[in-house]
């Protein structure tokens, strides 16, 4: 069930035409590019409890304002009454439809947003969903700290278990590129550095999912009978960071798949120095959950440029001089982070160009 996140108090005021200038002065500065002919601008967004949170009409807007600038966006989160997703895409600006999925675990589901006059949607779509003798069993080893020391656990033999929400399969063309897109929110369960072994356990699930995901994509690209063989995985994976012993991102690239490097210093802007570093698609900046991969020898050789838009540190600007002039920085932030994971999400959109001639 979605814990919806609530609106502090005082209510936030704001101007929605001076918010949107605001971020389009922070698209340039993050060097996202606009829609052209010739390339594509692929993104991956959960935007939290989308249709489960009371969000007013104008922080809509602020949201549809951002998918805007893209041409196809895979989002995670939208709750099963989809009523305000309708009405956020009937606001984006460009023309844009969209296809989503039945709703799944958590009551959510996945929807694809795509520009209507550049792409294409083509025949196949579907969702992944294993058949018991494709249920993968292996060991999984967890990486934890427990009482200042590094430590590892190995679950032996362990047993996936059904997708908690089946990832959303769509098939799309736009210029002369094709392609299978698996739009995804896998488990989460717990975190790793839990001092509980049930938790842990939980974690290795996780990395089941993202293991099954993998191996699933692999076959589809080496079988015979593959609609097509370029597929792109993105969506929320939960995956924690991309350092070499993180179970999680191991598994995504087994069979592989390349993940966009979107925290090294070439993916965060055109005017770096006067920018923070972009290090997470979280608005803590520490955690890569999100994430857009590539099948080996597929689609990447066609990306030109690819990051994240830190939308936060562009809204609200006025409330966040407020905070800080009344409060200490750490408890400005917490109270700045309540405003915009109530008013816009809790995660930060990843995107990528790619070359479509």
């Amino acid at each position: 069930m979605a814990i919806p996140f609530t609106e502090p108090d005082p209510t936030l005021r704001f101007n929605g035409a001076a918010e949107r200038r605001a971020l389009n002065a922070h698209f340039t500065a993050r060097g996202v590019p606009q829609s052209r002919d010739g390339r594509l601008l692929l993104a991956s967004w959960n935007i939290a409890n989308l249709g489960a949170q009371g969000r007013p009409p104008r922080s809509l807007a602020l949201i549809a304002h951002v998918l805007s600038r893209f041409d196809l966006i895979a989002v995670q989160e939208l709750n099963d009454d989809f009523r305000a997703f309708e009405r956020l895409v009937r606001r984006m600006d460009g023309g844009f439809d969209f296809v989503m999925s039945d709703r799944g675990g958590n009551n959510e589901r996945l929807a694809f947003v795509y520009r209507t006059g550049k792409i294409a949607i083509d025949r196949l779509w579907g969702e992944v969903a294993l058949t018991k003798r494709e249920y993968p069993r292996r060991n999984v080893t967890v990486h934890y700290r427990q009482n200042g020391r590094d430590r590892r656990q190995t679950f032996r033999n362990h047993r996936f278990v059904p997708f908690d929400r089946n990832p959303f399969v769509g098939s799309f063309r736009a210029g002369r590129v094709d392609f299978v897109a698996a739009n995804v929110h896998l488990y989460f369960g717990a975190f790793q550095n839990s001092t509980r072994e049930t938790e842990r356990r939980k974690y290795a699930r996780r990395v089941l999912e993202i293991h099954a995901l993998a191996r699933w994509a692999n076959r589809v690209n080496r079988g015979g009978n593959a609609w097509d063989r370029d597929i792109i995985l993105l969506g929320d994976m939960n995956i924690p960071n991309t350092e070499r012993n993180e179970a999680t991102i191991r598994a995504l690239r087994e069979f592989g798949w390349q993940s966009l490097d979107y925290v090294s210093d070439e993916s965060i802007g055109t005017h770096a120095a006067s920018l923070s570093h972009v290090g997470g698609t979280n608005l803590g900046n520490d955690k890569t959950y999100d994430q857009i991969a590539f099948a080996p020898e597929s689609l990447g050789n066609r990306v030109r440029r690819h990051g994240v838009f830190d939308f936060d540190n562009a809204v609200f600007q006025r409330k966040w001089s407020q905070l800080g002039r009344s409060m200490t920085p750490r408890a400005a932030t917490r109270l700045f982070s309540r405003y915009v994971k109530f008013h816009i999400s809790d995660h930060r959109p990843l995107w990528v160009e790619l070359r479509t001639t």
